[in-house]
C-alpha cells in the first residue's frame, strides 16, 4: 500500500489529476489486452507511486500477469510487453535489447507483441534510435500524459529531473512542450488563469506556447478553461534567473531533511532503527532501510516541515509535554466512569499514531543536529 498523500485537505482538488492519470494508465493496459508483461522505467517507480496510492496489485486488474525493471534479465510467456519509459536514449538501447531478446526466446509459445509508451512525450531522438537498432517496426508507439503529480495538498511537480541540463548544456527545449500542455492541462480542470506573469527566457516561451495553443482551440470552437477559474495567478520562473539560492544551505526542517538525507518522491529512506517502533517486537526480517513519507498526512509534519531548525526542538517538546499530560490526566482520574473510560479508548489510535510521529522527528530532529554540529 502507498503512502503517498490523501490530498484531502488541499486548496484545490489535486485529487482529481491523480484519477485522471490513473484513468489512463488503465485504459492502455485495457486496450493492449489481457495477457501483459510491464516493464518499467526505474525513474519513473516513484512518480508512479502517487498515481497507484493502492499499489501495483491494482494492475492485475488489467491484465498484467508479470511486472520488471529495466536493468534485469525479462523472462516471460505473457503475449504483450508493455515498456514504460522516459524519451531518452538509454531507454531506447535497452528496449531494442529486450525485444531482440524476447522475440528469439525459443521456448515462448506465441509471438510477442511489443507496446512502448513514453512518459510523457515521444521524441523524434528515440525514433532514430529504434530505427537504427533496427527495433522500430516491431512495436507499437503511444504516449502516457503522466504529467502533473501530486505529492502533496499543495504540491504538483512533473518530476523532469534532467531538465535544466537538457535546457541549458544540451541545447534540447523538448520539455518546454511538457511544461506548457500541463499548464494548459491544470486550466482545463481549474479554469482559465486570469493572470500570467513570466521571469526569464523559458518561461516566456513557455507561456506563448500556452497562449499560441489557447487561440488555436478558440479559433476550432473548443476553447479551455470555461469552467469559473479556481486560479487566480501563476508564476513562472526561469531557474537561472537564481543561481544562488540552490547552493545555499536551507535553516528549515524540511530543507535540512533535503540537504541531509535527500528528499526523493517525497519520501526519505533513513536505518530503520531510527523510526523503529519501541513497542513493537525486535524481528529479525526487518529492512535494514526505510522509506518515510514526508508529506501532510503526517499532521505533525505538516505543522512543522517550514520551522526553522532552531525553533523546531522547542515545538517538539511541547508536541511530548502535550501528549505525556493527556495519558496522565487519565491516570489521575481513578474515579473515571464507563462513558469516560470508553471516550479515552477511542482516543488511543489517535494518540499512539501522535506519539510515533512524534518519535519519529524526534529521532530525524537528532540526525540532522549531530550532521550540522559537526560541520
Amino acid at each position: 500500500m502507498s503512502k503517498a498523500c490523501t490530498l484531502e485537505n488541499g486548496v484545490l482538488n489535486l485529487a482529481v489529476l491523480r484519477e485522471d492519470s490513473r484513468r489512463e494508465l488503465f485504459s492502455i493496459l485495457d486496450s493492449i489486452g489481457k495477457d501483459i508483461c510491464f516493464v518499467l522505467d526505474p525513474e519513473l517507480n516513484g512518480p508512479l507511486n502517487h498515481v497507484l496510492v493502492d499499489g501495483t496489485a491494482v494492475l492485475k486488474d488489467h491484465g498484467v500477469k508479470d511486472f520488471h525493471a529495466f536493468g534485469k534479465t525479462v523472462k516471460t510467456s505473457c503475449e504483450f510487453v508493455l515498456f514504460l519509459v522516459r524519451p531518452s536514449v538509454r531507454a531506447m538501447r535497452y528496449v531494442a535489447k529486450y525485444i531482440r531478446d524476447l522475440g528469439t526466446d525459443k521456448s515462448a509459445s506465441s509471438k510477442k507483441r511489443f507496446h512502448l509508451y513514453f512518459v510523457s512525450r515521444r521524441t523524434l531522438v528515440c525514433d532514430e534510435v529504434l530505427k537504427k537498432e533496427g527495433v522500430f517496426g516491431s512495436l507499437s508507439v503511444g504516449e502516457y500524459k503522466l504529467d502533473l503529480i501530486p505529492f502533496d495538498d499543495d504540491v504538483l511537480t512533473l518530476e523532469l529531473d534532467s531538465c535544466f541540463k537538457e535546457f541549458y548544456v544540451d541545447g534540447d527545449k523538448t520539455n518546454l512542450h511538457t511544461v506548457a500542455a500541463s499548464l494548459i492541462k491544470l486550466q482545463t480542470v481549474f479554469g482559465m488563469i486570469p493572470h500570467v506573469k513570466y521571469k526569464g527566457t523559458m518561461a516566456k516561451t513557455i507561456y506563448q506556447m500556452m497562449a499560441h495553443f489557447q487561440r488555436e482551440q478558440e479559433v476550432a470552437g473548443n476553447p479551455i478553461g470555461v469552467l469559473d477559474p479556481e486560479i487566480d495567478t501563476v508564476v513562472l520562473i526561469d531557474r537561472n534567473v537564481d543561481l544562488v539560492t540552490p547552493m545555499c544551505t536551507p535553516l528549515t526542517y524540511e530543507g535540512l531533511l533535503d540537504e541531509i538525507l535527500g528528499i526523493t518522491h517525497g519520501f526519505v529512506t533513513v536505518d530503520a532503527e531510527l523510526i523503529a517502533d519501541d513497542d513493537a517486537p525486535n524481528s529479525g526480517n526487518r529492512p535494514a532501510q526505510v522509506s518515510v513519507p514526508l508529506n501532510s498526512n503526517d499532521k505533525l509534519y505538516a505543522e512543522v516541515r517550514d520551522y526553522h531548525v532552531e525553533r523546531l526542538g522547542m515545538n517538539l517538546q511541547q508536541q511530548a509535554r502535550e501528549i505525556r499530560e493527556r495519558y496522565d490526566e487519565f491516570r489521575k482520574n481513578r474515579d473515571a466512569s464507563i462513558s469516560e473510560i470508553r471516550e479515552f479508548v477511542k482516543r488511543i489510535p489517535g494518540l499512539k499514531q501522535s506519539y510515533q510521529s512524534l518519535q519519529q522527528h524526534i529521532n530525524l530532529a537528532e540526525l540532522i543536529k549531530k550532521t550540522t554540529d559537526s560541520k
